[in-house]
């Protein structure tokens, strides 16, 4: 909160929340060199666009006051209100005059997007070591399901469901979502599936797809990690909105 940095041959402060870069509709103000209020009103007139948690978050007086905002907002402000990077473009949109067009490049790559710095040598070695570590577990996940798969390929040439995965009316029943959000997360997310045969009451073959059930529970429980809940229903980037039943308790 006490980094100044300067915008347009104006210094503002570098405000964070939640270890993102934001804005206040006073700072864009300031270095658009535009009437007090110009951000609010141009906010206020297109409010119906912008994704709270998104594009921007509603702040209250203990979080302001918490997160240690209180020197960007007027004193006893009972809430205030920050833009995110893709906030502050959709809001600064309308604005076509020359000066609008390098404060926003500044801001985007001063401000927002910072360059990167140097790092040492034990930090740089931490990072390998990381990234190493990550690549094998991930190479041990695909052993893992290439074992899975060699173990099930028995079942699947007798029209079985192999071990380990279920129809999508199971996970449907099972985790509280629709059949098509099922459907985008599995693949969204790279969830293993696949077309067994399966044999109806009335021994008709059919085709149907089977989609493994520890994967699909590992991705949907980071989804819901992730997710903000939105009146009766959740968000989530790449899941847009959707329903999760029973999920508000976990």
């Amino acid at each position: 909160m006490n980094n100044l940095i300067t915008i347009n041959k104006t210094q503002m402060p570098v405000v964070e929340y939640q270890g993102q870069r934001v804005v206040t509709f006073s700072m864009i103000d300031l270095v658009h060199a535009r009437p007090e209020g110009t951000a609010r009103a141009a906010f206020n007139r297109n409010r119906e666009h912008f994704i709270e948690g998104v594009d921007f978050h509603e702040l209250t007086a203990d979080v302001i006051r918490t997160e240690s905002l209180s020197s960007v907002f007027a004193p006893r402000t009972p809430k205030g209100l920050v833009l995110t990077e893709t906030g502050y473009l959709m809001l600064t949109k309308p604005f076509n005059d020359p000066i609008a067009w390098q404060v926003q490049r500044e801001l985007v790559s001063s401000y927002f997007r910072p360059p990167q710095t140097a790092i040492s040598e034990l930090e740089m070695i931490a990072r390998i070591a990381s990234h190493n570590a990550q690549q094998q577990r991930q190479i041990n996940r695909i052993d893992e399901k290439v074992e899975q798969m060699h173990e099930t390929v028995e079942q699947i040439k007798q029209g079985t469901i192999p071990v380990g995965y279920q129809g999508y009316s199971y996970l449907c029943a099972t985790y509280g979502i629709s059949n098509a959000k099922c459907r985008q997360l599995v693949k969204g997310f790279n969830i293993p599936s696949k077309r067994v045969p399966h044999y109806s009451p009335n021994g008709q073959v059919t085709q149907m797809t089977v989609v493994h059930d520890e994967s699909f529970k590992r991705e949907l429980e980071l989804v819901m990690r992730e997710a903000e809940l939105k009146g009766a229903r959740w968000y989530h980037p790449k899941m847009g909105l959707f329903q999760a039943i029973g999920w508000e308790e976990k």
